[in-house]
């Protein structure tokens, strides 16, 4: 980790600007505000000594989703995923005020999503099957009367950054995502298949996932910046769908934009 002091007044991160770090509080104070339209910028609230943020740029690539201002001298520590991952094997316990904040937000987002749940009144049994949706892709399920999934680089850039030349999916959810600058384990992602890509970057942390979802199986973007392309339909925050099917025979696969190299075939056969 890495200290270093602003000034009151000092912008430490803007909403909207990329995010690489997480941040410490040692000394002074933090105002946290998102901008409204038509209305200014609304403080959220005041971080003291102690307390953490930004930590989300650890998980994702995500845009900062608020500003984060200093309301005096202040002196942070600085954090970005590759020292994350270096810390956790040579001292981790310098690590636990960041995974608690990790916990706590995991902790809100639950209960946010509990809340809206129960104010749209949904059905017990549509709640269940939601909830046992999240449970199973949550791990790992072997292929026993599933197809023959095969992805298979379609771009030579793609072998560059670290695939085989065919992959044959032996559990899901498989997922995909872009591998830490440094070498050894990256435990921020959970990705059976990392590859390389260099900033600006084309591919997410976490970006996609291959899956099984009731007698279907999809693609799932992650939450990754650039989105997905599966079979030329967009997939991501920013477009209509987070999950679509997977069709009978070949599917390609495009991680990032239209003009992204990393594209590859995914091949759907019925079991042998």
């Amino acid at each position: 980790m890495r200290d270093k002091s602003f000034a009151q007044g000092a912008v430490i991160f803007r909403e909207g600007d990329e995010g690489f770090e997480a941040f410490r509080i040692l000394e002074g104070r933090i105002e946290i505000s998102i901008h409204i339209t038509g209305q200014g910028d609304a403080p959220l609230g005041h971080l003291l000594p102690g307390d953490i943020f930004g930590e989300m740029a650890l998980l994702d690539d995500k845009p900062r989703s608020a500003t984060a201002r200093a309301l005096e001298p202040t002196r942070l520590h600085l954090m970005n995923a590759e020292e994350f991952n270096e810390l956790f094997f040579s001292d981790p316990s310098s690590l636990a005020p960041f995974l608690s904040s990790f916990f706590e937000r995991l902790r809100n987002t639950n209960d946010l999503l509990r809340r809206e749940l129960e104010q749209r009144n949904v059905p017990a049994a549509q709640l269940h099957q939601f909830l046992e949706q999240g449970v199973a892709a949550s791990g790992h399920e072997t292929l026993h009367i599933l197809p023959r999934i095969t992805i298979s680089p379609g771009s030579r850039e793609v072998r560059k950054a670290g695939a085989p030349e065919s992959i044959i999916i032996g559990h899901l959810p498989y997922r995909i995502g872009r591998r830490q600058a440094a070498e050894g384990a990256d435990i921020l992602s959970a990705n059976d298949l990392p590859l390389r890509d260099k900033f600006p970057y084309e591919i997410s942390r976490n970006h996609c996932s291959i899956e099984r979802l009731g007698a279907e199986l999809v693609v799932r973007d992650r939450g990754s910046t650039l989105g997905t392309i599966l079979n030329g339909k967009p997939l991501g925050t920013e477009a209509e769908h987070m999950v679509l099917p997977l069709q009978s025979g070949a599917n390609q696969l495009i991680l990032g934009g239209a003009d992204s190299p990393f594209q590859f075939s995914v091949c759907v056969e019925p079991p042998a």
